[in-house]
């Protein structure tokens, strides 16, 4: 299972607005939505959330740990471990600890056991926080949307888009073997 709180926009508002040359309110609900669904793009296209959130994860122990499917994690919120009985039993959290952003290392859990994991991931706390190639690439495509709004054939992310994008995607390797 997993959930993972609603995307905030990457990039404030008026931004966007300087960006697109708008002075007026008349479009704004809009373009908070065009900046919120390019948010999500770009985490989509880069594996990885921009502005930190909550997300909740359950899984199972593999070896000393839970490999995270959302991140970068900052920091573990709670912890539970599901009981014989099926009940979710809190966790002492001095028990773990986020590694390297995309793992959550569990000391004294038994391998195949099911956990909980409720934690923060994001690459900034707020707008201000995220790289600017991420913030332009949220803008550009934003922007992209709004010029094809009404047009059943927009073209597909621009380059530009792509290009910013490009060295911010997460690589994981599986098992090899």
């Amino acid at each position: 299972m997993l959930n993972v709180e609603a995307p905030r926009a990457a990039v404030w508002l008026a931004e966007l607005k300087a960006h697109l040359r708008i002075e007026d309110a008349g479009e704004d609900a809009l373009l908070a939505g065009l900046l919120r669904a390019a948010t999500e793009s770009v985490e989509q296209g880069i594996g990885q959330l921009l502005v930190a959130r909550e997300v909740e994860q359950t899984g199972q122990v593999r070896g000393d740990g839970l490999r995270l499917l959302v991140g970068p994690a900052i920091d573990l919120v709670a912890l539970w471990e599901q009981a014989d009985d099926g009940n979710w039993v809190p966790v002492d959290p001095a028990l773990a600890r986020v590694e390297g952003g995309w793992r959550l290392r569990l000391d004294g859990l038994a391998e195949g056991a099911e956990v909980r994991a409720r934690y923060r991931a994001g690459i900034g706390a707020g707008p201000g926080d995220v790289p600017q190639a991420l913030r332009q690439a949220v803008v550009r495509l934003a922007a992209h949307a709004h010029a094809w709004r009404d047009s059943v054939e927009a073209p597909a992310m621009p380059l530009s888009v792509r290009q910013l994008l490009a060295g911010y995607r997460v690589r994981r390797l599986g098992k090899v073997g």
